[in-house]
């Protein structure tokens, strides 16, 4: 039998992985019909179906359940391949919070780009989970929550207090008047609370204390910033602003134990140079290397 044409098994592999031809039509920048053409060529060809077709979805047969299994890792060895010996001008994408991006990232963007001057770093932010093996557009996704069960490449912060120079020196007594914390996006991740801080201080949380939420940590920093109130903020990302001496840790003593943030990589990109190159660069800066 002649050897079906990589074409229409690049169009199975998508269809496959997306279990949908539209989508496979949208990854593949191809019309729905010739999406359809290709994998009817493939079955007439193979002799079999390799799809049962739904009104929105499509299922795989057990003989696409077989190809698949060969396909899937067979374009993956070939996008790495083609990758390390591309040109020189590499774009490298990931993804992570807004937060973590604006806060802790980006600034530091530079760092990495002056020592790799042929990788351009593209960043797209989201708090969504990114699910690296179907969706090829990143190479690595930063993400928050719990530390990773197979011991991956994760950093793990600490909660504490902070404030603006110029509210602590109004403030006084008044420091807890006005109390500023995060209220996640996600419903999967834990909340870590002034009443917590408060519980680990052994102190009680004032019924005359205001508490004002955000939801994302960008905002409670900033609002800190702006002298609007204390802030229970990351360490990791409220780490620059202390340096800088724009906040100061107020009871640094009392810390909650926070989250991770961790590092996902595309299983078809962990041995590229540029993945491995901007890892060993995120580990240093984290202060981990």
């Amino acid at each position: 039998m002649a050897f079906p044409s990589a074409t229409a098994l690049r169009v199975f592999d998508a269809a496959a992985r997306l279990g949908s031809f539209k989508a496979a039509a949208n990854a593949l920048n191809v019309t729905p019909a010739a999406v359809s053409h290709q994998i009817r060529g493939l079955e007439a060809h193979l002799g079999t179906g390799l799809f049962e077709r739904g009104t929105r979805k499509v299922v795989l047969t057990s003989a696409g359940q077989r190809l698949l299994a060969a396909t899937g890792p067979a374009f993956q060895q070939l996008e790495a391949a083609v990758e390390e010996i591309a040109c020189e001008g590499q774009k490298l994408s990931l993804t992570t919070t807004p937060a973590f991006a604006a806060l802790w990232l980006i600034p530091r963007l530079r760092t990495f780009e002056a020592a790799h001057p042929g990788i351009a770093v593209h960043v797209d932010t989201s708090v969504r989970a990114s699910d690296m093996r179907r969706d090829r557009s990143f190479d690595l996704a930063i993400r928050y929550g719990q530390p990773p069960e197979d011991g991956g490449i994760a950093f793990t912060e600490v909660f504490g207090a902070y404030a603006a120079p110029a509210y602590l020196e109004a403030s006084n007594e008044r420091l807890f008047d006005t109390l500023i914390e995060t209220e996640w996006q996600s419903e999967n991740l834990p909340g870590i609370t002034w009443q917590a801080w408060f519980d680990a201080h052994g102190k009680e949380l004032g019924g005359t204390a205001g508490i004002r939420r955000f939801q994302d940590e960008q905002h409670v920093i900033n609002a800190c910033l702006a002298g609007q109130g204390l802030a229970l903020a990351s360490s990791v990302l409220a780490g620059d602003y202390v340096q800088r001496g724009w906040l100061v840790a107020v009871h640094p003593e009392t810390a909650l134990e926070g989250l991770s943030y961790r590092v996902i990589i595309a299983p078809d990109r962990q041995e590229t140079k540029k993945v491995r190159q901007f890892t060993k660069w995120f580990c240093a800066e984290m202060g981990t290397e």
